[in-house]
């Protein structure tokens, strides 16, 4: 288990993605929502073929999945990457990585 927890991702996307800012705190402080949140922005990355910004989400959401709190992870793996959608997009696969 990391030290990294919801307020630290939080601050850190808010600051990375300001765009998502009103959306996330729409959340109510629910994190697999705010999970939610983040992914539907990946996909929509995705869809249009944005690799740099999808490459980006990411290494984001790897280093929070590799040094995150139990919460964290599970937020990660269940409402993040579970969420995903990469039947048709084989090269987003391939940037996802092992992790």
């Amino acid at each position: 288990m990391g030290d990294l927890h919801r307020s630290i991702f939080l601050k850190e996307l808010k600051d990375t993605f300001p765009d998502l800012i009103s959306e996330i705190n729409a959340q109510y402080g629910l994190l697999h929502q705010e999970m939610h949140v983040f992914a539907d922005f990946v996909q929509r990355a995705i869809a249009v073929g944005h690799a740099k910004d999808v490459a980006s989400c990411f290494e984001f959401a790897e280093k929070f999945y590799r040094d995150g709190n139990d919460q964290l992870q599970n937020a990660i793996g269940v409402s993040f990457i579970e969420h995903l959608s990469l039947q048709n997009a084989q090269w987003a696969w391939d940037l996802l990585g092992p992790s």
